[in-house]
């Protein structure tokens, strides 16, 4: 273990708003430092906000469903993605070491209590240390519940097909394409797909962009189409990054408009270990490789898409090959079922379905529900958006 937390902090100063924060890096042991981000007034209650994964990275605009004159809003890269180091290891990666970053974050931050903001894994996350540390958390703001059950991954994985069969099939050959073997259930599909997602080849980032992409489709119900520009040119959706389909996806935020701004993904990782199955560093990659998206034209924007791609896909896979399930949450709830806590659940969500979010509220009396309708799990589609702004409201209103 590093020595004393604290001591690996570099703040920079601000006055409290979005574009004035503190910022650092965190030691938390095991090779790895956690970045993390604070901004809004200090004296305001502290939300932890929790993104998805595990291998997505904080997403500012997260914060916009929040009134920011009300919280001190706490971000921060879980291990292996986002600003965090070293990108995509996978030794010290566990659901646990998660859990004790959070801890030591508010530790270090001298924070005594704070509510947690959580959005599909996040929401694991965020119930895992709440039954943790009860004594730690003021409340609950869950978006897109994933109890991370096996018939939860099941679904994602493999049942989900009955809806989306051709999104299914083509996730499938991207696997036969880069393992050679057409998977014929969950556990295949795992292991087939081990091997190519941590040489970081061109085979292997093109099949983690096929699985980032999977998710994409499934995760959002209400797809705008955006006006065209004077030039004939469809913006892209603002926090869309270069070539990646728009998604928040399953357990992962990491190509979507839901995810990290480009900044995020950290330029200065070193080239992990490939026989530790550590993802490379993403300056690495190959700026040209797999850019199917004729918009996505830059090199950079490439290189980025690529790694978050592949920090999403390799840790996720990680994950769920040897992290998943955890130890039962619904049992373990009434240890924070005193705490008040808003839950906000597309009701098409296809990545992680709604009974998921009945199931939590049946176990937590005292939680409320909002099932979305004409919503999926992408947080930013605007019912989910609408009742994260007014679950907010509650949980402030609540808290004093």
């Amino acid at each position: 273990m590093a020595g004393d937390a604290s001591s690996d902090v570099q703040p920079q100063a601000g006055n409290g708003s979005a574009k004035d924060f503190e910022d650092g890096m965190l030691d938390v042991g095991d090779g790895h430092s956690v970045y993390w981000r604070a901004q809004g007034p200090k004296d305001a209650p502290v939300m932890l906000v929790v993104h998805g994964g595990p291998g997505g990275a904080m997403n500012l605009k997260w914060g916009e469903v929040l009134d920011a004159s009300k919280w001190r809003m706490v971000f921060f890269d879980q291990r292996g993605c986002g600003k965090s180091t070293p990108f995509g290891k996978l030794e010290h990666n566990g659901t646990n070491d998660l859990i004790g970053d959070m801890e030591k974050l508010r530790v270090t931050l001298g924070i005594e209590k704070w509510a947690l903001f959580g959005g599909s894994w996040g929401t694991t996350l965020s119930l895992a240390y709440g039954v943790t540390y009860p004594e730690r958390c003021l409340g609950f703001l869950l978006r897109g519940i994933f109890l991370a059950r096996k018939e939860d991954i099941d679904w994602f994985l493999w049942d989900v097909k009955r809806v989306f069969p051709d999104a299914h099939r083509a996730f499938l050959d991207a696997i036969e394409t880069a393992s050679g073997q057409r998977p014929r259930d969950v556990a295949e599909l795992l292991a087939l797909t081990a091997a190519p997602l941590a040489r970081f080849d061109d085979a292997g980032i093109k099949l983690a962009r096929a699985w980032s992409g999977f998710e994409g489709t499934l995760s959002v119900v209400n797809k705008s189409v955006p006006k065209k520009d004077a030039n004939g040119s469809a913006p892209k959706p603002e926090g869309e990054q270069a070539g990646t389909a728009a998604s928040d996806a399953g357990r992962s935020d990491g190509t979507n408009p839901d995810a990290t701004n480009p900044d995020a993904t950290n330029p200065n990782a070193t080239k992990a270990d490939a026989t530790n199955s550590d993802a490379a560093n993403p300056n690495a990659i190959n700026p040209e490789a797999t850019n199917t998206n004729p918009e996505a034209d830059k090199p950079e924007e490439t290189r980025q898409a690529n790694a978050s791609a592949i920090s999403m896909a390799l840790l996720e896979h990680h994950y769920i090959a040897r992290e998943l399930p955890p130890e039962p949450l619904l049992p373990r709830i009434g240890r924070i079922a005193h705490l008040p806590c808003e839950l906000v659940h597309g009701r098409f969500d296809m990545v992680c379905p709604a009974d998921q979010a009945l199931a939590l509220a049946d176990a937590w009396p005292g939680a409320h529900l909002c099932l979305v309708d004409a919503a999926g799990h992408w947080t930013f589609e605007p019912g989910n958006v609408a009742a994260l702004k007014a679950g907010g409201e509650r949980l402030s209103r609540a808290l004093g």
